[in-house]
This record gives structure tokens, C-alpha cells and sequence, in this order.
């Protein structure tokens, strides 16, 4: 059996104090968040530093960081509150609204464009919440990271140990602007593609292949152009300028196409729709945080 070892001091409220103090920046600014005096902040994390035999905080009378082991720390404190207030909502069950922290990843140009205008209006919605938002284009591990929640995009998943929910489909088109169609004929068809100079999204060593389908057909349209870049923003002002065609998230080009700077080609075409995936490590139905959160995203855009 192991050993409890008795301490004489609340080891939870001194890691919370511990992210209040990071959080604000200084012991003062988390004092007075509190209510309290800096003196008191500082006694308990010192307690806590006493009792772990590490320093958490590097101070200077200009910042405030996090040691090595403070980060260590910390890193792996977040998960236990996390699950010490599950356990409280779970317990107190009149508790409405959920608190806590969440950790969620996302791509880029969906967290940016799609995303970050809703985990607003969820921070809105749920002010005793922290969100902590990463995004990134590279595929971070939810365990190795303490991921809640990662969200996703791809043709199709593949088969994942994780809790996978599909959320929705992001529509591509191919557009180009007025004045492209002005100069250069409008392409009947993507059969014509080889004759126009598409603008080119570069993603690794992939080929620059262009699918569609219709009527259970699918062509497969080799396609190529002078115009080639990793960012699809730049992309969409070359598009609008008049450079080429592009094959494009549609949201990402609604505004233009509404206000007639760009047009959509090949309506009876369709292209394969990336699919909106949710991720985690465990069940939504486990946490409150994390099913609060699946629930705003689920309202907000599944499709």
C-alpha cells in the first residue's frame, strides 16, 4: 500500500494560485485578482516550491517566467485540476456551468478563418472556462501534448485509437476573377484546365492533381501554372488580381464571390470535400469541459 504523505498545506489552491500567478504575469496581478495580498500568493507557492524541492518561478523586478521544472510542473498539474473540478461538477451537480481548461489544436487556416470566431463566442458563453489554442499545420500528439481536443481535416482519417467524431465537409470550388475571364476564355469544362495557368497550392511532393466528379464520373486533371505557394491567402489575392484559376475551400472565398470579384466555374462539377473530424482522448459524455465545447462546435458547423 502506498504511503500517504500528510502536508500542511492545500496542495490543489497553491497549483491554482501557481496558474493564476502565470496567467497574470506577476504575484501582485494575481493578488488582486484574488483579493487578496502578494505576500499570501507568495507564501503558498512557496510552500508548494518547499514541498516539491523545485523552483517554479524565475523572478526579476522586469518578468516572470517558468523554470524548466516549473513548466514540468504545470504541464502536468493542468490535467489533475482539470479532473478535480470534473469530479466537483460530477459531485455538485448544480453546478450549470462548466470550468476548467481546455487545450484545443487546430489547422492554420481553419482556426484562423473558420475557428476563432467561434471559441469567441464560446469564451462568451462560458466565462469561468480558459481556452488554450494552438494553431498548427503539424499533427501534435494528444497525449505527448495534453490535448483535449483536436480538430482535424482530411479526405478521409485514418483509423485512430482516439475518439473520432466526423463534424462536417468543407466545400471547394474553382474560381476566378473578371478580369482572368476577361482576357482568357472562360474553360467550358476541367477538361480545358490545362490550357489556363492554375494557381497551384503546394502541400509536400504531392502532384498538382485537380478531382471532380459528376454523375458518378470522376476526372482526374493533371494541371499546372507559374504561380505556386505554401499560403492560401496569398493564393486568393493572386486570384482576385487576375494571375489564374484556383481550387479553393469555399469559405475561404465567400465574401469575394458574393461581392462578384470572383466567380465560380464548373457548377455541375463537384470536388471531393474535405471532412471536419473532432479527436480526444476520451469520450465528450466523460467531461463537461470538453462535451460543452463539442457542443458549440457541433452547433456551429455540422454540416
Amino acid at each position: 500500500m502506498e504511503i500517504i504523505k500528510k502536508t500542511t498545506f492545500d496542495r490543489i489552491y497553491a497549483l491554482q494560485l501557481a496558474f493564476l500567478v502565470l496567467k497574470e504575469g506577476t504575484f501582485a496581478g494575481a493578488a488582486k485578482r484574488l483579493g487578496t495580498s502578494p505576500s499570501h500568493i507568495t507564501k503558498e507557492i512557496q510552500k508548494l516550491e518547499s514541498y516539491l524541492d523545485t523552483t517554479l518561478f524565475k523572478r526579476t523586478t522586469r518578468s516572470l517566467s517558468l523554470t524548466e521544472e516549473g513548466k514540468l510542473v504545470l504541464d502536468r498539474a493542468r490535467g489533475i485540476l482539470n479532473d478535480v473540478s470534473e469530479l466537483e461538477n460530477q459531485v455538485q451537480g448544480s453546478v450549470s456551468s462548466p470550468q476548467g481548461s481546455l487545450r484545443i489544436t487546430a489547422p492554420t487556416t481553419l482556426g484562423q478563418n473558420l475557428l476563432a470566431e467561434i471559441f469567441a463566442q464560446f469564451q462568451l458563453d462560458h466565462p469561468y472556462m480558459d481556452l488554450d489554442l494552438r494553431f498548427t499545420d503539424r499533427i501534435l500528439d494528444p497525449v505527448e501534448q495534453d490535448i483535449d481536443l483536436s480538430i482535424r481535416t482530411a479526405f478521409h482519417l485514418k483509423d485512430s485509437s482516439l475518439y473520432v467524431r466526423k463534424l462536417g465537409e468543407i466545400e471547394r470550388v474553382v474560381v476566378a476573377s473578371a478580369a482572368y475571364l476577361e482576357k482568357f476564355k472562360e474553360p467550358r469544362n476541367p477538361d480545358f484546365l490545362h490550357k489556363h495557368n492554375c494557381l497551384l497550392y503546394m502541400r509536400g511532393d504531392s502532384p498538382f492533381i485537380w478531382s471532380f466528379a459528376k454523375n458518378k464520373k470522376q476526372k482526374d486533371i493533371h494541371v499546372q501554372g507559374s504561380y505556386k505557394s505554401n499560403n492560401l491567402l496569398s493564393l486568393i489575392r493572386a486570384c482576385e488580381m487576375g494571375v489564374g484559376v484556383l481550387n479553393i475551400p469555399r469559405y475561404l472565398v465567400q465574401e469575394s464571390i458574393e461581392r462578384g470579384d470572383l466567380k465560380i466555374l464548373f457548377k455541375s462539377w463537384k470536388l471531393p470535400a474535405h471532412r471536419i473530424y473532432l479527436l480526444s482522448t476520451r469520450r465528450p459524455s466523460e467531461s463537461k469541459r470538453l462535451q460543452s465545447i463539442v457542443d458549440h462546435l457541433t452547433n456551429h458547423l455540422l454540416v
